[in-house]
Formats: C-alpha cells, structure tokens, sequence
C-alpha cells in the first residue's frame, strides 16, 4: 500500500528548494496511476532526471509512505534473518501448505526453480544431489536451453532396480537444460568395503569423479534420519540402519550419515559409500541446499552451522525451526 500526504519535514518553505506540489503530483502520477517515470516527465514538463530526483525527495521527507500487506512478507524476513545468522549467500522461504514429507519436498524444491536459474550461466558443470526433493526441483524446471552445461551426480548412480529412478534427478535436469548427463558408474552404498575401493579406483569413475569435484554450482538436500531416500530405498538394510543410529547418525548428506556436528560418522555404512566426502565437497564455491520439512531440522542445522553450503531454499516451518535451534546455541 502506498500513502501519499502532506510533508512534516520541509527543510525549507520556498519552493524552488523543495517543489512539494509538483513532487507530489509527480508521486500521485508514478504510484497512483501507473505511470512510467518518463510519461511523468513528459506531463509535467520536467525532464527524467528530476522525475526521480523527486520520487525519492518523496520518500525521504515522508510524503510517500510504502507498506507491503502480504502474509509472504515473513518468508522474506525468515529469509534475511537465515542468510544473517547463517552467512548465506543465497537464503530463500516458500510457504509450506502441507504436513504431508513428499508435498513439502514438491513445494520446496518448485520453489527452488527461480534462485538456480538466477546462477546458471553457459559453459558451467553442475553438480546435483539425489532424492525426493532434488527430483521434484528437476521436474518443476522451466526448459531452459543451455550451451555448453554439463550435470554431473555427487553420488553413485547406479541402482539393482528401474524404480529407483524415481529419485535420480540428474537426467531430468540436464533435459531440461539441453545440457551433457553425465553419471557415477557405481551404487550409493557399496555391499562390502572391498567392493567400494574397487570400483572407486576404476578410471570411468575417477574420470567421473573429478568432474564432479570441479562443479562450479552444487545443488543438494539431506535426509532425515527416519525420513532419507537412501533408506527408503533400503541401500541401508534395519540391521545397518540401527547400527548407524546408535553410532550418533542424526541425517545423511551425500550418501553419508552425519553427527550432530555435521561431521561423516565413523562406522562401516560410510566406508561403503561412493560420492563426493563433505570435505571435497566444500570446495565448491557455489553450493545450494533444497530442504525441509521438520525430521530434517537437526541434520540442516548441524550443516549450517559448519558452513558446508552457501545456499539455503527451504519453507518457512523449517526457517522458523532453525532459526529457534540457533538462538539455543
């Protein structure tokens, strides 16, 4: 809502030093009516320069007031207050509609669509994730034509069944992009330890590997401990899973699960793992998380807080939760 009254704060009486009814004709003209500033200055007989000279002497002295009445008017404040207390270069907060853990994932990563494609430039390698979450943000993407982007994954891309594909979203997002696919020749989460080192030391996959440690933009998300696409998919059998647990697990980024300090736990599961370590990972100077939902709480904190991204999307039930999370620290 725009106001527009008289001035309480003239610095002087004499028009010619501050032409208040022509400032105000001129507001009335630019919020009222719509006008351009140009088609202002062609009415009023004034060049441009002056136009907006005079819109924001308007401001300052108080003769147009701007109040914004929107319920998304918090998600901003939730955004500023996350990129503050966070170091963030990028905080964005959607609403959330729903409890429901796949809705939220669809509302947050739709929501992520339009701050990615702000970082997307041609000639860039782009590093992406794997879930749920990644998968509903490849699907919201626009068809945006790029020259010269290749998509590359941060983990194993490799599964024993065609439904698993359900949470691969590299190839959804290259299409989209008319980029290069590329894919990590090997599982998630290797059977045996042996087999890891194995296939990590295959020259497809280093090959693979490196592009992936040279991405210039990564877009990620994290797994509750209860909620994980890994674990749903059962890369991790129940035996594994409460070993994991009772070893301090509280979420699982890139494949590994995280203690409470976002620090890769020290237990077998991890040592089975193919994709990039955290370590590696933040090296990469651009790297967005696409989260939320309240299971994830504790795991995105615990990444905050040690710095591993850059970005934030998330949806406002989740900003909230860890902004209070914070402020107990």
């Amino acid at each position: 809502m725009v106001s527009i009254s008289n001035s309480d704060t003239r610095e002087s009486s004499d028009p010619q030093d501050w032409p208040e009814q022509l400032a105000v004709r001129i507001a009335w003209c630019y919020y009222v009516l719509g006008m351009t500033q140009q088609e202002i200055a062609t009415r009023v007989g004034v060049n441009r320069t002056r136009v907006i000279r005079l819109l924001a002497e308007a401001r300052r002295r108080g003769v147009v007031s701007i109040s914004i009445n929107s319920k998304l008017t918090e998600n901003v404040e939730l955004a500023e207050a996350l990129a503050e207390r966070f170091k963030l270069d990028l905080a964005e907060v959607t609403l959330a509609y729903t409890e429901d853990e796949d809705d939220l994932s669809g509302l947050v990563g739709a929501a992520a669509c339009e701050p990615v494609l702000r970082r997307l430039k041609n000639g860039m390698t782009i590093g992406l994730g794997w879930g749920v979450t990644l998968k509903a943000f490849a699907q919201a993407m626009p068809e945006t034509p790029m020259r010269d982007v290749s998509v590359v994954p941060l983990l194993g891309s490799l599964t024993r069944r065609s439904s698993i594909a359900a949470f691969e979203a590299t190839t959804e997002l290259a299409g989209k992009l008319r980029a290069e696919c590329l894919y990590l020749p090997g599982p998630i989460v290797c059977d045996t330890e042996e087999g890891r080192d194995i296939l990590f030391k295959q020259p497809l996959l280093q090959e693979i590997y490196k592009r992936a440690l040279n991405s210039e933009l990564a877009i990620v998300s994290v797994g509750g401990l209860n909620s994980a696409t890994i674990r749903r998919v059962d890369f991790v059998n129940d035996a594994d899973f409460a070993s994991v647990r009772a070893a301090g697990a509280i979420g699982n980024f890139l494949g590994y699960y995280i203690g409470s300090e976002a620090e890769v736990i020290d237990h077998p599961v991890n040592r089975r793992v193919i994709g990039l370590h955290p370590r590696e990972f933040i090296k990469i100077r651009q790297r967005i998380m696409i989260s939320g939902g309240e299971n994830k709480v504790a795991a995105l904190s615990a990444i905050l807080e040690r710095g591993l991204v850059t970005g934030l999307v998330t949806d406002q039930k989740t900003a909230r939760a860890l902004l209070e999370q914070a402020a107990g620290r």
